[in-house]
């Protein structure tokens, strides 16, 4: 299938594919056992606490994903411009 109507038929997703692909990376998983690790060290704080960690994580995870959304945004425009830099005066692909 082509890119445009896999794209059209909305079977483009890159979130998931950046998950599938980060999976694998050795410090990916290091960084996710220490998130485990602290996530179990905080379990034994008191309510207060544990309110404040969780309000710090839901503003970071909301900073994170607008870096990634953004971050997307730039590298859509960035291969959008290298393809355009790769048409000819013709508009064919010099591909």
């Amino acid at each position: 299938m082509d890119f445009f109507k896999e794209f059209y038929n909305g079977e483009i997703n890159p979130a998931e594919e950046i998950a599938v692909d980060i999976a694998g990376d050795s410090k990916y998983k290091e960084l996710l056992s220490k998130l485990s690790q602290t996530a179990k060290l905080s379990e034994g704080l008191d309510d207060e606490a544990q309110r404040i960690i969780g309000q710090y994580r839901e503003v970071f995870e909301d900073l994170i994903n607008l870096h990634e959304l953004h971050a997307f945004k730039m590298g859509f425009i960035r291969g959008a411009e290298l393809r355009q830099a790769t048409i000819d005066t013709n508009n064919k692909p010099s591909v």
